[in-house]
């Protein structure tokens, strides 16, 4: 069964004529934010059949032809003949046309705008490719626990420092100096005349190995250290 349409409830004579008025003159407002130098073409014209279809039948059609021609005969509106049908629409004041230098000013405006928005878009996209260089490398803990081992790592060396600039370190004497260096000099030649020594004696015990072991396997199986 086919919904039952709710009946529109039709409007008083004053209610009318202020429906009929209100629909001309916003038609017009409409029309006149265009801002075009052809503003008769651009405000619409209706016929009395148009305003009671766009009004939702509150006023006939019949109640809105004579509204219309009432309106039109004391130039509350305009109107002109189309055929047979009369067409009208609300009194047009030349001023609200907008001039070419207004017109001009408002495309200026406009492609700045879109320049504004554009570089705004643009900035965007290169903060967002930075956020995710900088999340992909460390993030804000990551970073936080560097900073706190580097300040921990500060006052250990601060506080190594502390006997150093108060001079409770006692300086070394030149003297101690040199002798400590001929005696690590002297110690260096030692150890590099037992290294040879140690090397010859393994090369002559290992000119006969077990078949398929080489020297380097025996070095490590016996536990030896430094190089083979």
């Amino acid at each position: 069964m086919a919904p039952r349409k709710e009946k529109t409830e039709k409007a008083t004579a004053d209610q009318g004529t202020a429906l009929i008025i209100e629909y001309l003159s916003t038609s017009h407002l409409i029309s006149s934010q265009l801002g075009s130098l052809r503003t008769a073409d651009l405000c619409r014209e209706a016929e009395a059949t148009d305003i009671s279809a766009n009004l939702h039948n509150k006023v006939t059609k019949a109640y809105a032809a004579k509204v219309l021609k009432e309106l039109h005969e004391s130039q509350v509106v305009a109107g002109k003949g189309a055929g047979k049908q009369w067409v009208y629409h609300a009194v047009q004041d030349p001023d609200d046309a907008m001039s070419l230098e207004d017109l001009a000013a408002m495309d200026k405006e406009i492609a700045d705008l879109r320049e504004t928005l554009a570089n705004a878009k643009a900035n965007e996209k290169l903060m967002r490719a930075n956020l995710i260089t900088v999340n992909a490398t460390l993030s804000t803990e990551e970073l936080r626990s560097s900073v706190s081992l580097l300040e921990l790592e500060k006052k250990e060396i601060i506080a190594r420092l502390g006997p150093l600039k108060s001079g409770n370190v006692k300086p070394v004497a030149l003297e101690e100096k040199e002798a400590v260096d001929k005696a690590w000099r002297e110690w260096s030649r030692k150890a590099s005349s037992r290294k040879k020594i140690c090397m010859e004696l393994w090369a002559v015990s290992t000119e006969e190995m077990e078949p398929g072991k080489t020297r380097k396997e025996l070095w490590e199986e016996l536990g030896l250290e430094g190089d083979e």
